[in-house]
């Protein structure tokens, strides 16, 4: 199920109760000066215009976790190249989780030792 999609017509899973529990947590977390300093940023990445609303709050929400965490070891080059290569990372993540799989779906290649090829 993507991220943020409509949760009326089905339980609500482990995976996005996680993200939810995540994202709610975090954003309480985020220190005041913290968030001013991530919204008056000089330029958005053009990456990140192009994502939907959901997925741009997502990609807040790591940046701000990055920068929380390292934010007085980085210059400002350094926070930009950040916040641009997670906006760039996020449209595949969005692809991958449109992407629908079961448990039940095999790997497209699989495992084969040396030994197994050599017939031994």
């Amino acid at each position: 199920m993507p991220f943020g999609a409509n949760m009326k017509n089905s339980p609500i899973t482990r995976r996005t109760f996680a993200l939810s529990a995540a994202a709610a947590v975090t954003g309480a977390l985020i220190p005041a000066h913290a968030l001013t300093h991530t919204h008056n940023s000089p330029q958005q990445p053009s990456a990140m215009l192009k994502l939907s609303p959901e997925a741009q709050a997502e990609v807040e929400m790591k940046v701000a976790a990055i920068f929380r965490k390292y934010g007085s070891k980085l210059s400002e080059e350094q926070k930009t190249d950040i916040r641009r290569i997670m906006a760039e990372n996020q449209d595949g993540l969005e692809k991958m989780r449109a992407f629908a799989l079961t448990n039940s779906d095999q790997p497209a290649t699989v495992f084969r030792t040396l030994r197994e090829r050599e017939g031994k």
